[in-house]
């Protein structure tokens, strides 16, 4: 009995901490995507101060969670996402519009994927 026991409450434990992780990652994402859109916006209108502080939130966001986030996904998606939000920064920094425009997409992109891996359907179970 006391086996059945322990058995049920590490796996309530573990749901737990699923549901959680779930539900961190997707908000994490849809912040990212939120701001980059808004980085997008100050980009076009050519307001680069906003562009930078908007990038350097980003990227705060992005270390702040990253160790936790790593723990429920694959590591080198959050690399790819934190070194891009790196390259992000510095295109607005120095005002570089292509560049700052393609960097803010492969971060929209790269957040979009990542918050895609975690639907259940049946290509990501096989």
């Amino acid at each position: 009995m006391k086996n059945t026991i322990t058995s049920i409450i590490l796996f309530s434990l573990m749901f737990i901490f699923v549901l959680y992780s779930h539900n961190m990652l997707i908000n994490i994402c849809d912040d990212i995507n939120e701001k980059c859109l808004q980085i997008e916006t100050a980009i076009n209108q050519k307001d680069w101060d906003k562009a930078y502080s908007l990038a350097v939130d980003v990227k705060d966001n992005v270390e702040k969670h990253s160790l936790s986030i790593s723990v429920y996904i694959n590591h080198t998606d959050i690399n790819n996402l934190s070194n891009e939000v790196l390259k992000l920064t510095q295109y607005t920094k120095v005002r570089d519009n292509a560049e700052s425009l393609a960097s803010v997409h492969l971060v929209k992109y790269t957040s979009d994927a990542i918050k895609e891996l975690q639907d259940i359907t049946i290509k990501n179970i096989f």
